[in-house]
């Protein structure tokens, strides 16, 4: 695997309902991953760019890890 979006698809062949948070130091992968092709992130919510705000990070998780157990109870 050479990138996180092939990695990413394969995670999902595994376990469709994982979440993912999606680092990137380049400014030029943040701004597509703001907008990434139709398909390519489905089901992808947390992009976090770098250098990491750890309380942005902190935020971002505990939001991800709440959708999954609000998920989890219905």
């Amino acid at each position: 695997m050479n990138n996180g979006y092939e990695f990413y698809r394969e995670i999902r062949k595994i376990d469709t309902k994982v979440k993912v948070c999606f680092l990137t130091a380049s400014e030029i992968y943040n701004e597509t991953l703001r907008v990434p092709p139709p398909g390519l992130l489905d089901g992808v919510n947390c992009f976090i760019p770098k250098p990491v705000d750890i309380d942005e990070l902190v935020k971002k998780v505990k939001k991800e890890l709440d959708l999954l157990l609000s998920s989890c109870r219905t």
